[in-house]
């Protein structure tokens, strides 16, 4: 890495580079997640699962899957997810240089499974760990799926499902208070609250046609009791949970459209953008507003390709780690470091 040519061609203000780990994966990043032990994953359309020494950045592990990951991440027990573009989700241990598959989760009915066999055209396109330990599977064109977590041990059990309207799928969750979740449907610019206590919607709200949910695998933030933030392309709404209603839209336009997003403190963002730039916003609990805080950004021009910030992990508060160049083939890893931690 020519470190001069670096400071020539990047915006640099709270982010300080520490590496770039070029060509980890042969096609695009979809997820980064980092273990228990501290160690990074990464996982790609290239179907490979990536582990890394978290001193040397050296790949200790590699998992190879049958379909491309469409997203990967731990859960409380340290167990790593890996959703398919298929019919199924793996789970797997991770001791020292060894992983075990502990269990295969598939939430499509028999048929369907067998057909996506042949076509592969279904996939899972995410799953989130509920309060209690359980996780609720975005079962692509099928249902919300509800998997409880097995007494005294590491494995899921299928529970229940909610069915989705026909053209409509779920491509976020949000987990609000006693069985209330906001559900996001971002082709068909709406969100709904599900009671699952009735197991009905208890209220829709439609986005106008000038505001485009993101791509982002977080599309849903919850920041705390009433606020509700919304990640569109490159505007982000914040939303009255009580009233069910918009108080702001807020633009937030980087050079590019937002590809991912995360909250990892009470009022602190990390936004990744097309074009390689990455923000850090501050949410503004009395104000309802949200303020640019710091943000790197590679200096483009009108022949410069977007390469997509998909996936941010976060290690001991300061360190980012994100896709690089995430391009269809080579796809690099680049670590940020914060100069100032994040108040967590």
């Amino acid at each position: 890495m020519d470190i001069n040519n670096f400071w020539n061609n990047h915006t640099l203000n709270d982010f300080q580079q520490l590496a770039i780990f070029k060509n980890v994966h042969s096609k695009y990043i979809t997820s980064i997640c980092c273990l228990k032990d501290g160690r990074i994953a990464s996982s790609s359309k290239d179907n490979k699962v990536l582990i890394y020494n978290k001193n040397t950045f050296k790949i200790e592990i590699r998992i190879n899957e049958r379909e491309e990951i469409c997203y990967m991440n731990i859960n409380k027990d340290g167990i790593l997810i890996t959703c398919m573009n298929g019919t199924f989700l793996n789970l797997y241990e991770i001791k020292g240089k060894r992983y075990n598959n502990i269990q295969t989760i598939r939430p499509y009915s028999l048929k369907i499974n067998i057909i996506g066999l042949f076509t592969g055209p279904y996939s899972i396109q995410k799953y989130i760990e509920l309060k209690n330990g359980d996780i609720a599977i975005l079962v692509w064109a099928y249902a919300l799926s509800f998997y409880k977590k097995k007494k005294n041990s590491k494995k899921y059990s299928f529970f229940d499902k909610f069915n989705e309207e026909r053209n409509e799928n779920i491509t976020d969750l949000c987990e609000l208070d006693d069985n209330q979740y906001c559900l996001s449907f971002k082709f068909n610019k709406l969100i709904k609250f599900l009671d699952w206590n009735k197991k009905e919607i208890t209220g829709t709200i439609r986005f106008e046609n000038n505001f485009s949910i993101s791509d982002s695998k977080n599309q849903l933030l919850l920041m705390n009791k009433n606020d509700l933030l919304i990640a569109g392309e490159k505007n982000i709404i914040i939303l009255d949970i009580k009233n069910k209603e918009i108080i702001k839209n807020i633009k937030v336009d980087l050079n590019g459209y937002i590809s991912s997003i995360y909250n990892f403190s009470g009022n602190i963002l990390i936004t990744g953008f097309w074009g390689n730039n990455i923000g850090q916003f501050e949410y503004d609990v009395d104000k309802k507003d949200i303020k640019l805080i710091s943000n790197i950004g590679k200096k483009r021009s009108l022949s410069s390709p977007l390469f997509d910030v998909s996936s941010i992990s976060i290690i001991n508060n300061n360190l980012i780690i994100v896709p690089y160049n995430n391009e269809l083939n080579n796809s690099s890893l680049i670590v940020y470091q914060l100069k100032h931690k994040l108040n967590i």
